[in-house]
């Protein structure tokens, strides 16, 4: 078999498995968080998931980031379908672990501002309401 069609494989199923585990986890947390905190209007769901999917990313970059279908499978496949979240929070802590404040600060502060601004402006363009 390719190299080619092993990646894509590789990927597809991590990619898969963290999707399905996103939305699981999603609901489980949506459940209790209404049943423990009924009016609560915070994405506890999709903020734990972000912790949790950058937990496990930064794991993986030091179990297996050598291991390159290991980590395409976990890192690249499951994070990514689980949290993209997780290779942001993984790339600002090596650009502060590289001494490179100046940048990880730009970096999150834009992305940040940047997929803000980028949402606002597709419900802009297409005249959703949610923009007010």
């Amino acid at each position: 078999m390719s190299d080619w069609v092993t990646t894509c494989m590789l990927l597809a199923a991590g990619g898969g498995a963290g999707t399905l585990a996103r939305y699981y986890a999603g609901h489980a947390v949506r459940a209790f968080q209404t049943a423990r905190w009924p009016g609560l209007e915070f994405p506890l769901g999709t903020f734990l998931i972000n912790v949790a999917g950058s937990m496990i990313l930064g794991a993986l970059a030091v179990l297996c980031l050598e291991r390159k279908q290991w980590y395409l499978l976990l890192g690249t496949g499951f994070c990514g379908g689980f949290t993209t979240f997780s290779a942001f929070s993984l790339e600002t802590y090596e650009l502060l672990r590289d001494g490179k404040l100046g940048f990880a600060l730009l970096y999150a502060a834009g992305s940040v501002v940047a997929g803000v601004f980028g949402v606002w402006c597709a419900m802009k363009l297409l005249g959703s309401p949610a923009t007010g």
